[in-house]
């Protein structure tokens, strides 16, 4: 779900900012300043729950805080470059979607500005790499599913025609088909079609969440799933279970919460700051807003 939405929502900003080479710097400065903040602070966060977990009796006796040069590695993703350990399980997803950005800013331009055969290169590289080089901890094997998303951007923006978006993402199912779970494929495909079947449908509830979604994400596990975690080896009846995991989700909202309002919210501002140039695209406008709501 998370690279579909990438897939999407980061084409649209470029193409209606009229992104080139000479916007490179700009484009990972934005996404440098939107991401980095809470992921950092996520990552001190981490250190701050391992050193606390060596306290509570019923934890195992293991350290499962990363050593130094794996903490330096966290900088620039470059992890599983070196085969290190991540601090939280879930940046693995944010060093994929890295890989993305640097490869969607050097093929973007040739795809927007060059003709059709180019397109169909992109569309080849995309759907063909997770043959070539499929670890998982690396883009290659998820192109398909950032190219479901890339080529709704380029259809809604009417740089591809309604059919050949279509058939893009059947090539799309049927390369991650061979590559990844079919569950994954299913929920990513389940995503592309919310996203255009029903993008308007929210409430005051989802759009809270969603607005605290990528906070959410970097520390559920350190806060909410870590006092299930506590809680279940006291609460074991059947009826103190599902109390368990909604006091675990409360206290994952609240962090996130106080994430959101003191270091995400700052680092969108901070990003919406950083321009491209300006370029008049009236039907990405509002489908872009509608999608990174998302």
């Amino acid at each position: 779900m998370f690279f579909v939405i990438s897939g999407v929502v980061i084409p649209l900003s470029m193409i209606r900012g009229n992104y080139d080479y000479s916007s490179w710097g700009r484009f990972m400065l934005k996404r440098f300043s939107r991401l980095e903040p809470p992921y950092l602070a996520s990552l001190i966060l981490a250190l701050i729950y391992f050193s606390l977990r060596a306290y509570v009796p019923t934890s195992a006796e293991v350290d499962i805080t990363p050593g130094l040069f794996d903490l330096f590695l966290h900088i620039g993703y470059l992890v599983p470059f070196f085969g290190g350990d991540w601090a939280i399980d879930v940046y693995w997803t944010l060093a994929v979607e890295f890989q993305y950005y640097l490869i969607l800013s050097l093929l973007l331009p040739l795809v927007l500005k060059g003709n059709i055969w180019s397109r169909y290169i992109f569309y080849a590289i995309f759907l063909l790499v997770p043959h070539v080089y499929n670890n998982s901890a690396f883009f290659p094997v998820y192109a398909p599913l950032f190219l479901m998303g890339i080529t709704y951007a380029f259809s809604i923006t009417g740089k591809i025609s309604p059919r050949e978006h279509f058939i893009v993402v059947s090539l799309c199912l049927i390369s991650s088909y061979f590559t990844l779970h079919p569950g994954f494929v299913s929920a990513a495909f389940i995503t592309l079609l919310i996203i255009h079947f029903i993008p308007y449908f929210t409430r005051k509830v989802l759009f809270f969440l969603g607005e605290i979604s990528y906070s959410l994400y970097l520390v559920h596990g350190i806060t909410g799933g870590a006092l299930i975690n506590l809680l279940s080896h006291k609460f074991k009846l059947g009826y103190q279970k599902p109390m368990v995991i909604i006091a675990g989700y409360l206290l994952s909202i609240l962090c996130s919460y106080i994430l959101y309002r003191l270091v995400e919210k700052p680092s969108q501002r901070l990003s919406s700051r950083i321009k491209y140039k300006t370029k008049n695209v009236e039907n990405s406008e509002l489908v872009f807003e509608k999608v990174s709501s998302l």
